[in-house]
């Protein structure tokens, strides 16, 4: 015999628990449209994600800081447990981003119009990361400076700099994972609205497609040129 599942009662009245209380819930579940105002089913969905992303970014930017802040103290260990976080933030963002492959591009359609001019590039979050992400090159590269070594040196003698080559390869991560974001929000959009359309700020796929070449660090990639050169140069073909 099956055993009777007794029906889920609250504690306490809603938005009255401690748990609510802390976390804003009401607050927070009350940001998006009524369900009978939505123009579209799919409207609710578009909105959770992007304000998801929103609130990502906003953790990372705040990591982000605290990176930079650990890189002038020169204290490794916490500058690449951080970098982690905001590495993993950005593998969750691109899980996230895949949830608006489940609307197809006529029920985009069916909402869009709600958008008015707004685009992504207007995101606050977005430019954020923007703007701090290549600071922390300046404040890695003055690091390096003061323990008087190379950026090549630290991945020839990784033995010796095992931290620094750590963050190094954690900020190549962190360029990567967020070239893909960029690469899967651009396949996104032509799957939406198509490869020849215009974006909902204005911005033509063709312009948006030149952005996927942008990298913060090209310091870092072209490392690995010079790391061939070396290599082939001392015969490790």
């Amino acid at each position: 015999m099956h055993k009777q599942i007794t029906p889920h009662k609250a504690k306490h009245a809603p938005g009255e628990s401690t748990y609510e209380r802390y976390l804003h819930i009401p607050e927070l579940l009350n940001l998006q449209k009524p369900e009978e105002e939505l123009a579209h089913h799919d409207e609710l969905q578009f909105q959770v994600v992007h304000q998801v992303f929103e609130l990502w970014w906003k953790e990372s930017a705040f990591e982000l800081r605290t990176i930079r802040t650990f890189l002038h103290e020169t204290n490794m260990p916490l500058a690449l447990r951080l970098m982690q976080r905001v590495i993993a933030t950005q593998h969750l963002m691109l899980a996230n981003l895949r949830m608006l492959e489940t609307m197809s591009p006529w029920d985009f359609h069916a909402f869009r119009l709600a958008l008015g001019d707004g685009a992504g590039t207007d995101s606050p979050g977005f430019h954020a990361l923007m703007t701090l992400s290549p600071l922390l090159w300046d404040d890695f590269i003055a690091l390096l400076d003061r323990q008087q070594v190379t950026l090549a040196n630290i991945y020839i003698h990784a033995e010796r700099y095992p931290l620094l080559m750590a963050f190094a390869e954690a900020l190549t991560d962190y360029d990567e994972v967020f070239q893909l974001f960029r690469a899967q929000h651009f396949k996104l959009a032509q799957r939406m609205i198509g490869p020849g359309s215009i974006g909902t700020g204005g911005t033509p796929m063709e312009m948006l497609e030149r952005t996927l070449k942008d990298v913060f660090y090209p310091e870092l990639w072209e490392v690995r040129n010079q790391l061939t050169q070396i290599a082939d140069e001392q015969g490790r073909k």
